[in-house]
């Protein structure tokens, strides 16, 4: 017991935790926070390993009674222990994630930064539900194997395969159906998001509908092409953009036209028409 929890042991593992936390700096890099996660920070044996740490420190405290006979000892050891209490509290308590908030308003809505899976299941009127974080690698391999019960069927969610590099990707089919391809900006960088009609995508702050009914719990950015030609319909004025002459103006509430190679904004939310598909596709 002396060796395994000895102060010797815990220099050695001091210098492993440096040296782990380093790596995952660079797998971070290289491979994103997803795979730095996995690996390292929301791995079990990393748990395990702080533990250990912790409870050799514990031991020597216990055992040598620094804190009668050598405060300074016992202040240095115990501000170790505080800090492995934070990152407990954060591991199985706290929670990540980014909250935009406007100059002058207030929000109380967080979006996560833990990718989830989550899965419902019904069945007449029973409906079930599963939610778990996912921590998935592109180093290694990964597997996923849930089930969940509704009414008296049994549905297992089982994980095939990962493709952390896959990408929506829009390509023609007779019996495709009309998309829209935009690109959106929610506070950070733009991405690009395609639509087919009916769907309505929640960004937070707002919605984007193509051809689909609007939701009255907050601001619809409703895009249609019933006349022929694509219209937009914003309950806010919107700025725009003409990203050819730099010319810039403002539209007035409800309905206008939507114009490919202009950057229609409200607040800090731009958004730019990059491909009206009229042609079927998929």
């Amino acid at each position: 017991m002396k060796y395994i929890f000895s102060m010797k042991m815990a220099v050695l593992v001091l210098f492993i935790f440096g040296v782990a936390i380093g790596a995952a700096t660079f797998i971070e890099n290289d491979y994103g926070t997803q795979t730095a996660q996995a690996l390292i920070y929301k791995a079990q044996w990393f748990e395990v390993f702080l533990a250990y740490f912790t409870a050799i420190l514990v031991y020597n405290i216990i055992k040598y009674k620094s804190y009668k006979s050598k405060p300074a000892v016992f202040l240095f050891h115990f501000s170790f222990l505080i800090i492995a209490l934070g990152a407990l509290i954060t591991r199985y308590i706290g929670y990540e994630g980014i909250m935009h908030i406007r100059e002058g308003q207030s929000t109380n809505i967080m979006v996560s930064d833990v990718k989830l899976l989550q899965v419902t299941a019904t069945q007449g009127e029973q409906t079930a539900g599963l939610e778990k974080a996912l921590y998935f690698s592109s180093m290694t391999k990964n597997s996923l194997s849930e089930s969940l019960n509704v009414g008296d069927k049994k549905v297992n969610v089982e994980l095939l395969r990962y493709l952390p590099t896959a990408h929506e990707k829009v390509v023609k089919d007779p019996n495709g159906k009309k998309f829209l391809e935009l690109k959106i900006s929610t506070g950070q960088q733009g991405k690009i998001y395609y639509f087919a009609k009916g769907d309505v995508k929640d960004f937070g702050d707002f919605y984007v509908a193509f051809n689909a009914r609007t939701k009255d719990d907050k601001p619809t950015f409703s895009i249609g092409d019933e006349t022929g030609s694509l219209k937009v319909d914003f309950p806010q004025a919107l700025k725009y953009l003409n990203m050819d002459d730099k010319s810039s103006g403002e539209l007035h509430a409800g309905e206008n036209d939507f114009r490919g190679r202009y950057l229609h904004q409200f607040g800090n939310m731009p958004s730019c028409l990059k491909r009206y598909m009229k042609k079927p596709v998929l």
